[in-house]
């Protein structure tokens, strides 16, 4: 989930390189709030805006993932904001280019950055897609911003099938759906379209939800399922 906060830098480590691809990461701690917490980044121009005892506006993309009996949390930073414009759109595209230009670096760069989370282990490969379509939404920083539908991917491609099918064959009835894949494979049974699926929960984004099983039981409510 992307949350926008104020944090105040107050140390940052060395780059390292990460993954079998040696992937560039920024790490550092910032205050948020009364906590002290740990971030990271993997977006090389936001490098330069990380800096200890500075305060920056950042969406930050928040997960939990389990490792060896413990369950830790990772907060990437995604975006930085400067004078309420992101830096990493500035710092990534010419202004020369026109529009569609532009919309193809920016599909081009969030796919880029999303595979690079895959490979870093801090994201499913089958969720590659999703998490490219958000970032491209944050990107563009409009909420009125169209939905990808031109970002492809044939690796995420392939295991989304496989997977969904194998969560369709395990939801027993009366299950509460727990993840985004469930859910999916519960529209794939009922044959709903994410573009409908959207339109009945009003969003742009399944990440934009909270509670996954309200958002079903509201899209079998619009669809009357029983």
């Amino acid at each position: 989930m992307i949350e926008r906060k104020t944090l105040t830098i107050t140390s940052v480590e060395g780059i390292k390189k990460v993954g079998d691809r040696q992937v560039p990461k920024l790490s550092f701690k910032a205050r948020d709030g009364d906590k002290e917490l740990s971030f990271f980044s993997f977006r090389q121009s936001l490098f330069e805006a990380i800096k200890s005892g500075e305060t920056i506006t950042a969406d930050v993309d928040i997960k939990t993932r389990e490792y060896e009996g413990n369950t830790y949390t990772d907060r990437a930073v995604v975006q930085i904001y400067k004078g309420g414009q992101p830096v990493a759109v500035k710092a990534g595209f010419c202004s020369s280019k026109n529009p569609e230009e532009l919309d193809r670096a920016a599909k081009s760069m969030c796919l880029a950055y999303a595979k690079d989370l895959a490979v870093a282990n801090l994201i499913p490969v089958a969720q590659i897609l999703v998490h490219a379509q958000t970032f491209y939404e944050w990107v563009k920083g409009s909420s009125t911003t169209a939905i990808v539908t031109s970002i492809s991917d044939p690796v995420a491609d392939a295991a989304l099938p496989a997977q969904e099918t194998a969560a369709k064959e395990q939801i027993p009835s009366g299950h509460k759906v727990q993840n985004v894949t469930e859910l999916k494979a519960l529209m794939a049974k009922h044959k709903i379209p994410t573009g409908e699926a959207y339109e009945i929960l009003s969003i742009k984004s399944f990440l934009e939800l909270t509670d996954l099983d309200e958002a079903w039981q509201k899209i079998k409510q619009a669809r009357r399922i029983p």
